[in-house]
C-alpha cells in the first residue's frame, strides 16, 4: 500500500506540481512590480487570513500526524511540527506593530523548522528508524506549535520593545527560505508523493517574503502575500486529501481482495465450505418469506482418487479448476452459487428454481463436463461426475439446512449406486 513517502507510480505528481510552481511564480513576477501600489483599507483582511491560514495548516499538520503515527516515519511528524508551527503563528498576528514581528517570526522559523525535518529525514535515510529520531520527530511536533505560541506572546505582549524592522531582514528571510528548498531538493530529489508539494509550499513561502516586505500595509504586495500563502497552503492540504483518498481505495481494494480469499476456495476459485454453511441457510429463508422454491445439486467427481493418483495432483488440480469453470458455463444466473464442499465435492444453490429445473441444470453440467474431454487414460475414457438433486418447496416442505443437504447427499449416494455419470433426484430415489 502506497503512503506519503512511496515512490510514485507515473510522474504525474511532479507535473502537476511543476504546473502549480510555474503559476506561483508567474504570479509573483507580475505582482511585484506594483507591490507598493495602494489599494483600499479592508480592516478584516488580516484576521480573516490569519484565522483560515490557522485553519488549512493546522489540519495539513493533523493529517501528517496521523501518517506518522501510522508509519512511524520520523519526517512526517517533524514536518507536522512545521505546519504546527505556522498555524499558531498565523493566528497570532495582531496590532501594527506586533504583526511585522510575527511575519518574521512565523517566514524564518517555518523554512529552519522545514530544514529541521529534513535533516531528521536524512538521518532516517542513512540510520533506519530508532527511537531516538522518534522520539526527537514528537519534540518537534509538540514543541514546534508551543514555541510559535510563546514568541507570539512576548511579541504581543511587549511590542514597544521591539526594535524596527528593515529590507535587510527580509532578505534574510528569503535566504532562508531559498537555502531551505536548495536543501530539501537536495535530500529529498521529488522522489515520493509528498515531496513535490512541500516543494511548492517552500516556493510560495519565499514569494510570500519577497512580495510582502517592504510593502507597507494596505499595498498590492501586502494584499497579495498573505493569499498566495494561502494558496499554496491549500494545495497542500488538498494533495494531502487527495493522497488520503488514494490510500482510502486501496484500504478498500485489499480489503475486498482478503474478504475474497477468505470466502473462496483457493484452488478453484468457487466459494468455500464456509461461505456454503452461512449463505444456504439465507436463501432458504428468502425461499420462505418469497414463497418460491430452491434446489441444491451436490456434484461428485466420479472415481477423482484413482484420478488424481494415477495423474499426479497438479493433473488432478487442473481437472477440478475446469470441472468448476464448466459448471459456471451453466449456472450463470446471478442469484445461483457455486461452492467446493469437499475436496472433489461441490455443492450448487439454485434460488427460485424448481426440481424440473435442477434436473434439467444437472443434465447440463454433467453433458459440459463430459464435453471438456479430460482424459482418464488407465480407464480408456473421460473424467465424469455424479450428480445429487433435492428441492426445497415452502409451499410443502419447512426442514432446514441439514436436512436439505441430507436429502442431496441420498441423492447423489444414489446416482453413485446407479453406475455414476449420472443425475438422480431425491424423490425419485424415494418412490
Amino acid at each position: 500500500m502506497n503512503g506519503l513517502l512511496s515512490p510514485y507510480d507515473s510522474r504525474r505528481p511532479v507535473f502537476v506540481a511543476g504546473f502549480a510552481a510555474a503559476l506561483i511564480v508567474m504570479a509573483v513576477a507580475a505582482i511585484l512590480p506594483y507591490a507598493r501600489l495602494p489599494l483600499p483599507v479592508i480592516a478584516a483582511f488580516l484576521p480573516m487570513a490569519g484565522a483560515i491560514s490557522c485553519f488549512v495548516n493546522g489540519l495539513t499538520a493533523y493529517f501528517l500526524a496521523i501518517q506518522f503515527r501510522a508509519s512511524r516515519e520520523p519526517f512526517l511528524g517533524a514536518l507536522a511540527g512545521a505546519y504546527g508551527f505556522v498555524a499558531v503563528a498565523a493566528i497570532a498576528q495582531a496590532g501594527p506593530q506586533a504583526t511585522p514581528w510575527i511575519w518574521l517570526v512565523w517566514h524564518s522559523l517555518y523554512p529552519a523548522f522545514m530544514l529541521a525535518a529534513l535533516l531528521v529525514h536524512a538521518a532516517r535515510l542513512r540510520r533506519g528508524k530508532s527511537n531516538r529520531l522518534h522520539q526527537l520527530s514528537v519534540l518537534l511536533m509538540a514543541g514546534a506549535p508551543l514555541m510559535a505560541g510563546l514568541l507570539a506572546w512576548l511579541v504581543i505582549a511587549g511590542p514597544g520593545a521591539l526594535p524596527r524592522l528593515t529590507p535587510g531582514d527580509a532578505c534574510i528571510v528569503a535566504a532562508a527560505n531559498i537555502f531551505v528548498a536548495a536543501a530539501y531538493l537536495k535530500i529529498m530529489r521529488l522522489r515520493d508523493y509528498l515531496s513535490p508539494w512541500v516543494a511548492v509550499a517552500l516556493l510560495a513561502n519565499f514569494g510570500d517574503a519577497l512580495l510582502q516586505w517592504p510593502s507597507a500595509s494596505d499595498t498590492l504586495g501586502w494584499y497579495a502575500g498573505p493569499v498566495l500563502s494561502l494558496v499554496a497552503a491549500a494545495i497542500m492540504l488538498c494533495a494531502l486529501i487527495f493522497e488520503f483518498h488514494l490510500l482510502y481505495d486501496q484500504l478498500q481494494a485489499a480489503t475486498h481482495n482478503l474478504m475474497q480469499r477468505a470466502l473462496r476456495d483457493g484452488l478453484t476459485g468457487a466459494f468455500n465450505r464456509g461461505y456454503f454453511m452461512e449463505q444456504c441457510p439465507r436463501e432458504l429463508r428468502r425461499a420462505v418469506r418469497e414463497h418460491a422454491p430452491l434446489s441444491l445439486l451436490l456434484i461428485d467427481v466420479d472415481h477423482f482418487k484413482s484420478y488424481n493418483d494415477r495423474r499426479g495432483h497438479q493433473m488432478g488440480d487442473q481437472c477440478l479448476i475446469a470441472i468448476v469453470s464448466a459448471i459456471r458455463q451453466v449456472i450463470r444466473r446471478p442469484a445461483d452459487f457455486i461452492a467446493r464442499y469437499g475436496g472433489e465435492e461441490f455443492a450448487v444453490v439454485l434460488p427460485q428454481t424448481d426440481g424440473v429445473g435442477a434436473q434439467k441444470l444437472a443434465e447440463a453440467v454433467r453433458a459440459q463436463i463430459f464435453e471438456l474431454c479430460l482424459s482418464d487414460e488407465m480407464e480408456m475414457g473421460f473424467v465424469t461426475v455424479s450428480v445429487g438433486i433435492t428441492t426445497f418447496d415452502p409451499a410443502f416442505d419447512s426442514y432446514d439446512m441439514d436436512e436439505l443437504v441430507r436429502r442431496a447427499d441420498q441423492a447423489l449416494y444414489q446416482a453413485k449406486r446407479d453406475g455414476r455419470d449420472t443425475s438422480r433426484v431425491y424423490k425419485v430415489m424415494i418412490a
